[in-house]
């Protein structure tokens, strides 16, 4: 036996597995209440929405950029990642092209303050100064989660070259779904570059959003520094197909995302202690902190709603609301701007079934029931429960009349499957209620 090269490739091994042992780092961070974070998230979206209707695809490209910068400070940790934060944003808009139609949203000064909070995995984002609008949540709740952002990491001591997968829940939290299916997102320990472990991220995910199908392919790549135990910068792209849902048109779209932290050495007034001091103490905010703003085009009326309620069409003269439970469609809520009637009058009750009774192609079988509401603040509340078919579809109708004391009117028909109407309760009754009109 040649002892000699016995020894020299024994010296060899121990050199390799000196420089693997050398390549080991802990990649883990753990977030502490009291942190205050500053972050940037830019994103752009390219590609197309396909809305089906009379059973034809009407394809429209889209086009976005998303821009927030805020400070947030963790109020309480969690399983894997943040419980709940406070956030002050100093920029939150959005620009969209869908099909030559420009749209631009941007957070309401007054509403720059936000807690955003996990109720097991599903994001709540409320601001202790009032409701947020439908746009608010969006632009709050809907751009990448800060605070599953560390769920990445492994929280434990890897060799360059080794894969991870993520979590159940963190993926869901990236994916930002309602409901995951399935998913086998893995992470990779690249390199180690200038003092930085380049992690490259890959896989698929599957899920529900909105009561529909997605599929998200995703590529992403994110450094952790090394010496200051932090994830500092993550680049997030994913390819995105939906399905058509009762609140979501179809789509395919790519998603591009950059996100950098820092870690703040003091904490902003905006987020010291006598501004968190705002914070409900409670567990969970008051309902109404949980309700969101809806406000008419022309500024004719504005009402409160429960957030279960999506926007999906609003016009210059009509809005229209449907109610999710879960993904589920339980009912569709129109409102309709009705012509004025002198201050102080009503539409009489005798026209106002009338006109519910003519109005194709809703075809009315019976008046189950038919009333006044009780209300405050001048206004007057007339409700029809009906029966009928839609199409030949067998459907229960509550068909309201709103008047304000200066005679303004709003009808609003809120359509359901004859099963549903036990699932809505008076959450359609809590919608009519809050509405206020102008001057009111």
């Amino acid at each position: 036996m040649n002892y000699n090269r016995f020894f020299y490739s024994g010296m060899v091994l121990l050199i390799s597995l000196t420089g693997l042992k050398a390549q080991t780092k802990l990649l883990s961070e753990t977030p502490h209440s009291g942190e205050v974070f500053h972050y940037q998230i830019q994103s752009e979206v390219n590609g197309k929405i396909q809305i089906i209707k009379d059973g034809k695809k009407n394809p429209s490209a889209i086009q976005a950029t998303n821009n927030h910068e805020f400070d947030e400070i963790i109020l309480q940790e969690g399983n894997e990642g943040i419980r709940k934060s406070a956030r002050y944003y100093r920029t939150a808009k959005s620009k969209s092209d869908m099909g030559g139609q420009l749209r631009s949203r941007e957070l309401r000064k007054d509403r720059s303050f936000i807690v955003a909070q996990k109720n097991n995995s599903e994001l709540l984002t409320y601001s202790p100064s009032g409701p947020l609008m439908r746009s608010e949540v969006e632009l709050t709740a809907e751009h990448f989660d800060t605070l599953i952002f560390c769920g990445i990491m492994p929280g434990k001591e890897v060799a360059v070259g080794n894969s991870w997968k993520i979590s159940n829940n963190v993926a869901q939290g990236l994916c930002q779904f309602e409901g995951l299916i399935k998913q086998d997102i893995s992470v990779t320990f690249q390199e180690i570059k200038e003092g930085k472990a380049i992690l490259k991220i890959s896989g698929t995910a599957s899920g529900i959003d909105l009561g529909a199908m997605a599929k998200l392919t995703v590529q992403g790549i994110a450094s952790f520094d090394l010496l200051k135990n932090r994830l500092m910068r993550l680049e997030w792209q994913q390819k995105d197909e939906r399905d058509q849902g009762p609140a979501s048109p179809a789509s395919e779209v790519e998603v591009k995302t950059i996100v950098t932290r820092q870690l703040l050495s003091e904490t902003p007034k905006e987020l010291d202690k006598v501004a968190l001091t705002a914070i409900p103490s409670e567990e969970q905010p008051n309902e109404l902190l949980k309700q969101l703003l809806f406000k008419d085009k022309q500024g004719r009326y504005q009402l409160l709603h429960a957030r279960e309620w999506q926007l999906v069409g609003q016009t210059d003269t009509h809005a229209i609301l449907r109610l999710l439970e879960r993904g589920d469609f339980i009912a569709q809520a129109s409102l309709t701007w009705w012509k004025k009637y002198p201050a102080g009058q009503h539409i009489p009750v005798e026209e106002f079934k009338k006109q519910i009774a003519i109005n194709p192609p809703w075809d009315m079988e019976e008046i189950i029931e038919a009333g006044e509401i009780p209300s405050d603040h001048g206004r007057w509340i007339y409700r029809i429960v009906a029966r009928g078919s839609i199409d030949g579809l067998k459907v229960v109708q509550n068909i309201y009349a709103i008047a304000g004391p200066k005679g303004d009117h709003l009808i609003v028909t809120v359509t359901m499957k004859s099963a549903n109407a036990v699932k809505i309760n008076t959450r359609d009754l809590s919608l009519v209620t809050s509405i206020e009109f102008k001057d009111q």
